[in-house]
């Protein structure tokens, strides 16, 4: 499944894990144990029987999620809501998910740092994606994350198995 399907796949199917393209490239690339395993140059749900029998009915060129304005003024008002509660303010199941915060990107696991020699384009732009908001967030650092990848990509990509 190309790369901005298998987000929107996420995102239509499980709305409430992934209301948006950070939570979908944080579980795809940061998180350990994801679920996904690189096949053939993209990353491959292992488990999900619903992506092996659906594909979507036309082609996007980015993936969206639902209600994306409806997300992101209610993000902006659980800021203000913490900025002015401070302390008191507690993450609860209704607002959860804008309180989003990054899996820290394990170097010796990863997505992020492991991925194969022949990634598909697309699969290599949402990586790409992902270190650009570990970057703009302050979670890993910009210049020398990308040097860190490109030599952990070349110690790794000759032992890496292939399926």
């Amino acid at each position: 499944m190309r790369a901005e399907e298998t987000l929107q796949f996420m995102m239509d199917f499980y709305p409430e894990l992934f209301p948006s393209r950070k939570h979908c490239l944080n579980h795809l690339f940061c998180s350990i144990g994801n679920g996904y395993d690189w096949r053939k140059g993209e990353l491959v749900d292992r488990d999900c029987e619903f992506s092996k029998r659906y594909r979507l009915a036309q082609n996007i060129e980015r993936a969206k999620p639902r209600n994306e304005e409806h997300y992101q003024m209610r993000l902006e008002l659980e800021k203000e809501i913490r900025k002015q509660k401070g302390d008191s303010y507690r993450i609860t199941p209704q607002n959860v998910k804008y309180n989003f915060e990054w899996d820290i990107p394990n170097k010796d696991y990863s997505y992020l740092y492991h991925y194969p020699k022949n990634i598909k384009e697309d699969w290599l732009a949402l990586l790409k994606e992902c270190e650009q908001m570990l970057i703009e967030d302050g979670i890993i650092q910009g210049r020398s994350q990308k040097e860190e990848l490109e030599e952990s990509q070349e110690e790794q990509s000759g032992g890496m198995q292939m399926v």
